[in-house]
């Protein structure tokens, strides 16, 4: 695979498999021929709007083939495509603009609050092309893209990437979840976060189907587009495993990489059982998504070219899809040396080649002078058959310091408070247990901002 590192990744595929199906729009198809040519329509567009090697191209806008043509076209030229979440508010989309410090902004289906005017681009295939393809050398150790953190916890740092960090991270990948040309992945987690992005890369790389579709997840989606492999956070898998013929021979499905957040146990082995490989995975966009990964176990083995320790209980990672740095002005301003250590904030036990995390370093909170870490009362309340997501944050309380709350989603929107806490009253010690219960509602990421939540909780119980 290393042969591929410096040149187009499409246009590598479209030498090799011109007429084979690159991405697939519900009922359209996109071969990679057809792609390779509109990819170099926008190249095109983009040197004639005086964008440069180096300058961040923002774009606010959903999953869509457009979207996709500017992630290929910024590989292939050197722009920096900085995709940002279109149903942020205005203040959330103004505050990443002025960390990119850009003037091109290109956006598609504008959401209301946003009154930005973007770049004009053509998007169509009516550009004629050699009939003798050559590969495209691109600069691999160059910034690519620049994606957000989900800010879950603080603020939202600008991740920079280079193709080189996606090529290794795919090639490991690839090793544990293999993909290949004939292979089906849906496009099911969103471009501006790091898990989209790496699908795109990994299907490109491997030369599969990457499938979009404008309709909802669900099992007829996935039987009618012949699903091959599927990325999941658990509120995705929860709604499909209520599915009772979500099952693997009824479906095309190879493999299932799930992430995101923390998995009940009742969900993985519901999945197990049902057939499916499913590969929970530990990532982050650091390290250009996965880390480590398991094989219908939650034992976490540390994929290729990855380099762990631990410190003071917290992991620190460094290796070929370790990112560049965070942005900050200016791209050399911005980078960190190669061999430098990256602190996750993330805790874990490492044993021989395997992984285990225990939780966030920036999480712990004290209440009346004892430890608190929230993701041992989340795992604990996930185990409740009528709880489908929780989430611990602290409260202030003039007593103890700070005390835990807890926010729901309900089974089939049924609260159990009662039964709840009749059922951890005995598996938890009484200064970890939630004072209060809040409703979960919806949100505009893959990950709740806990610093919301928190916020939410304060006001909620304010005298």
């Amino acid at each position: 695979m290393d042969q591929q590192l410096n040149y187009c990744p499409l246009r590598l595929q479209a030498i090799a498999q011109p007429e084979n199906t690159a991405i697939q729009l519900d009922s359209q198809t996109v071969s990679f021929r057809d792609l390779d040519i509109r990819v170099s329509s926008i190249v095109k567009q983009l040197v004639l709007l005086k964008l440069q090697r180096g300058d961040r191209l923002a774009c606010i806008a959903p999953n869509s083939l457009k979207l996709i043509l500017l992630q290929l076209a910024c590989i292939r030229n050197g722009v920096i495509f900085s995709p940002i979440n279109p149903r942020f508010s205005k203040q959330e989309i103004e505050s990443r603009l002025k960390v990119l410090n850009t003037e091109y902004v290109w956006v598609d289906q504008r959401p209301d609050s946003c009154t930005l005017t973007g770049l004009t681009l053509s998007f169509s295939a009516d550009e004629q092309q050699s009939s003798t393809l050559k590969p495209l050398s691109i600069e691999a150790s160059q910034v690519c893209n620049i994606i957000f953190t989900s800010g879950s916890s603080g603020l939202a740092k600008a991740v920079m990437h280079s193709f080189s960090n996606h090529y290794y991270s795919a090639a490991a990948s690839q090793q544990v979840i293999p993909l290949h040309k004939g292979d089906r992945n849906l496009l099911s987690l969103p471009l501006f976060h790091i898990s989209g992005y790496a699908a795109v890369m990994r299907t490109m790389l491997a030369g599969g189907t990457l499938v979009i579709s404008a309709e909802k997840l669900t099992l007829d989606l996935l039987q009618k587009q012949q699903i091959t492999h599927l990325s999941l956070v658990a509120a995705q898998l929860f709604r499909l495993l209520e599915t009772a013929q979500f099952r693997q021979n009824k479906l095309n499905i190879k493999h299932l990489l799930l992430g995101g957040s923390a998995f009940p146990e009742r969900l993985l082995n519901q999945t197990r059982e049902r057939g499916f490989t499913y590969h929970l995975s530990y990532g982050l966009s650091e390290m250009s998504s996965q880390v480590a990964t398991s094989t219908n176990s939650q034992s976490l083995k540390i994929l290729a070219d990855k380099q762990i320790k631990i410190i003071n209980g917290e992991i620190n990672l460094r290796g070929k899809s370790r990112f560049l740095g965070y942005f900050n002005n200016t791209l050399t301003d911005s980078l960190i040396p190669e061999e430098q250590w990256f602190a996750s904030r993330d805790l874990g036990i490492l044993r021989d080649n395997t992984l285990q995390i225990t939780g966030r370093k920036d999480r712990l909170f004290i209440s009346g002078g004892e430890n608190i870490q929230p993701e041992e009362i989340e795992s604990l309340l996930l185990s409740f058959q009528g709880v489908r997501q929780a989430y611990i944050v602290a409260v202030e309380d003039p007593l103890f310091g700070q005390r835990p709350v807890a926010f729901i989603d309900w089974v089939n929107d049924h609260q159990q408070e009662e039964q709840l806490n009749n059922y951890i009253k005995n598996k938890l010690s009484a200064f970890k247990r939630p004072v209060h219960y809040f409703l979960l509602t919806q949100h505009n990421g893959l990950k709740v901002s806990l610093k919301e939540l928190q916020k939410t909780a304060e006001a909620s119980l304010q005298p």
